[in-house]
């Protein structure tokens, strides 16, 4: 290459490639926990949703202590701080989030009371001991967790 011009624009743009790509590699590396730690939370929220709606549709036995139990984790859950696991761009390899989130948070932030207040719901008609009540809860409950991973989740 004899051109000094090409080849100072050719490093250039070499350069800025590697320095992009090692800042998106430190990036993801820099949110590992919080994306484990919302993971995480989403896990047991769906394990015990499972449980509940294998109970309502008849794939299992009903047993209202164990929706009461499977209740009360899906609250104890809601009520953590799971936002703290949804930093500014804390998207990555690992994680179906979608940058939408940080598009439009206060959006994603009112989809999360929404589901806390559901949770709570559930909890309160699992309580109950009322079939009829429990399954409106998971209903709702259902309906603000797709109202949340429709838009922002992969």
């Amino acid at each position: 290459m004899h051109n000094p011009v090409l080849k100072s624009k050719l490093s250039a743009t070499l350069a800025a490639a590697i320095l992009l790509a090692s800042t998106t590699i430190l990036a993801d590396e820099s949110f590992e926990k919080e994306i484990e730690y919302r993971q995480g939370a989403m896990n047991i929220l769906s394990w015990n949703m499972k449980h509940i709606g294998g109970m309502l549709k008849g794939k299992t036995p009903y047993d209202a202590e164990k929706i009461k139990t499977h209740a009360a984790d899906i609250a104890s859950v809601a009520s953590l701080n799971i936002m703290a696991g949804f930093p500014e761009d804390s998207t990555g390899e690992d994680s179906s989030a979608l940058e939408d989130i940080w598009m439009d948070f206060e959006n994603f932030e009112q989809k999360m009371a929404d589901f806390k207040k559901a949770a709570k719901g559930m909890n309160m008609a699992a309580q109950s001991g009322d079939k009829a009540a429990v399954g409106k809860a998971m209903g709702a409950l259902g309906k603000s967790c797709k109202g949340c991973h429709k838009p922002f989740k992969n």
